[in-house]
């Protein structure tokens, strides 16, 4: 008989029928099984709640509260000391539990455990490694050797990039802690990871594996970052940050200090591009306060277009920026 991992498997799905059975299917193919597995059908009205049943998951109905309420529910309804998030369309390896347990067993110090993911769409591998996108700061960042990876003790300013390297699929977390640092914030309809894992880090080490054991999907419905809500929630995550430095890791106090004045920059953009000019000014002029720069200045200009021109004008600033970086 296989050993069973002290782990609940937890799944925050709304509308996922397209995408849940083969998420499930993953972790019911772990090497290392998990204690429980929990989907939250969160205000689905499609088919998922019925496939996850069938599938032997055990089910949670939810009204539409939103993705962190979710996983919030899934953690206070668990009974293991750790808990592995998985979203509804991703996908995790065989052997991500059983490596994930092995670095958590050996070092029984750390909070929180990652590993390294790839990312596909409907058409091919989009990107390999995480970890090889991120290495320089990965490889310049403190750390001690273990068994299938690596221990960071303290995150490091120079790591910047461990702020979008963690997921919720690719971690693996203290229950406990996840109480102690009051769970996910559900004011937050982005970045609500960020704010969450950094919190559990605050005082605690991290273990990561450098294996890629999860593939993260990308298709049309994940692309959040384009609505000015989900921007919006990421300069409130950083503005949570820097009123509440004691909260989290020092380095992340000062990264979301020197993140600010392009966060608000990025959001005022957004709200510009939306038709909601005047408020996307006042942002606008607020980054401009911290630090003049031709993207704020160009932005700045595109505001004051009547919106349908705007609207244009920002579309074309956004195309410039990602090829000529202005």
């Amino acid at each position: 008989m296989k050993t069973i991992a002290p782990v609940s498997a937890v799944i925050p799905a709304y509308n996922a029928e397209g995408f849940i059975s083969e998420a499930i299917e993953s972790v019911r193919s772990q090497t290392l099984p998990v204690a429980e597995l929990i989907v939250v059908a969160d205000g689905s009205t499609d088919g998922t709640a019925q496939i996850a049943e069938a599938m032997g998951a055990r089910v949670l109905s939810d009204g539409s509260a939103g993705l962190s309420a979710a996983r919030n529910r899934c953690v206070r309804e668990s009974s293991q000391p750790w808990i592995a998030f998985l979203d509804s369309d991703d996908i995790w390896e065989p052997e991500k539990i059983e490596r994930q347990m092995e670095i958590a067993c050996r070092n029984p110090e750390v909070a929180l455990v990652a590993c390294d993911y790839s990312v596909f769409d409907e058409w091919e591998i989009i990107l390999e490694s995480a970890l090889d996108k991120y290495r320089a700061g990965y490889e310049a960042q403190p750390k001690r050797r273990s068994e299938q990876g690596a221990i960071i003790d303290q995150l490091d300013q120079g790591f910047a990039d461990a702020y979008y390297f963690l997921l919720a699929s690719n971690v693996m977390v203290r229950r406990d802690l996840l109480e102690t640092t009051e769970l996910f914030d559900e004011s937050l309809h982005c970045a609500e990871e960020f704010d969450c894992f950094m919190r559990v880090l605050a005082n605690h080490p991290m273990g990561i594996v450098e294996t890629s054991l999860v593939r993260r999907r990308e298709h049309q419905d994940s692309t959040s970052l384009r609505y000015p809500q989900a921007t919006l929630s990421c300069l409130a995550a950083t503005y949570k940050v820097i009123e509440n430095p004691e909260l989290y890791p020092a380095a992340t106090a000062r990264l979301c200090a020197d993140w600010l004045p392009g966060n608000l920059r990025h959001s005022g953009a957004r709200l510009i591009w939306d038709g909601q000019a005047k408020r996307g000014r006042d942002l606008l002029l607020q980054s401009a306060r911290l630090e003049l720069s031709l993207r704020t200045v160009v932005a700045l200009a595109t505001s004051v277009a009547p919106a349908g021109i705007s609207r244009k004008l920002m579309e074309a600033r956004y195309y410039l920026s990602r090829k000529l970086g202005i």
